[in-house]
């Protein structure tokens, strides 16, 4: 069998899948999601990761929202029964570098609060910002689950491993009306993946479109099963 590992963005929840994992297991695909933890450096969350790939005691395709690219692309790295990386709006950079940009050096924005130890989502603005085509309950439950990042996340880490996309077979999904993450910088990033989806979504078709990510999932844990 192979397993859906579903890996979260910065500031949400593993609960944030819900949705989709509902739909892979009525397609009687299993699916995990771990918490990582977002409270040190990358190399905390990308090891949350790889010991999640390590237990499975399965065949995985590992499947990384946005700022969770960056702990798949470290942790998944020579992982055991890794057979297919999905990055869905998701950062596809080199192994130890966390995001394309460091949030501490950008001017202020609404959407977040950046403090010298921790960042937080505003959620008076967590809608327009991740969620605009969600339904409005949907992206309010998600929107409490939101947690605080600790700001040495956007540490680079010294690492000498391959990235993992440079390894596996890889699929980027590309959401069009991301407001998050500019569509245009996911175009780039998917330059290097040898399969390109675009959905016509916000950052999160997890709570707008789950079965539409789960149908993506689901086509490529069936490639492996």
């Amino acid at each position: 069998m192979t397993t859906a590992v579903l890996v979260h963005g910065g500031w949400h929840s593993a609960s944030c899948w819900d949705l989709v994992r509902a739909e892979l297991s009525a397609d009687g695909i299993a699916s995990v999601a771990p918490q990582l933890p977002m409270t040190s450096t990358l190399d905390v969350d990308a090891a949350v990761v790889r010991e999640t790939l390590d237990d499975l005691g399965d065949d995985a395709v590992v499947v990384a929202h946005s700022w969770g690219g960056s702990p798949v692309t470290l942790g998944a790295s020579g992982a055991p029964g890794v057979r297919h990386l999905i990055y869905l709006a998701a950062f596809m950079i080199e192994a130890g570098r966390p995001a394309p940009v460091d949030m501490r050096e950008l001017p202020p924005m609404d959407a977040f609060k950046i403090g010298p130890e921790i960042s937080v989502v505003n959620p008076e603005y967590a809608f327009d910002a991740f969620y605009h085509d969600c339904d409005p309950q949907v992206a309010a439950e998600c929107t409490a689950q939101l947690r605080p990042f600790a700001c040495v996340g956007w540490d680079l880490v010294e690492t000498s491993v391959a990235p993992a996309w440079s390894l596996y077979p890889t699929t980027y999904v590309v959401c069009a009306r991301d407001r998050g993450v500019n569509p245009d910088d996911q175009r780039a990033m998917a330059a290097k993946a040898g399969d390109v989806i675009e959905l016509d979504t916000s950052h999160s078709p997890f709570l707008s479109r789950p079965r539409q990510v789960a149908d993506i999932i689901a086509e490529r844990i069936r490639r492996y099963s």
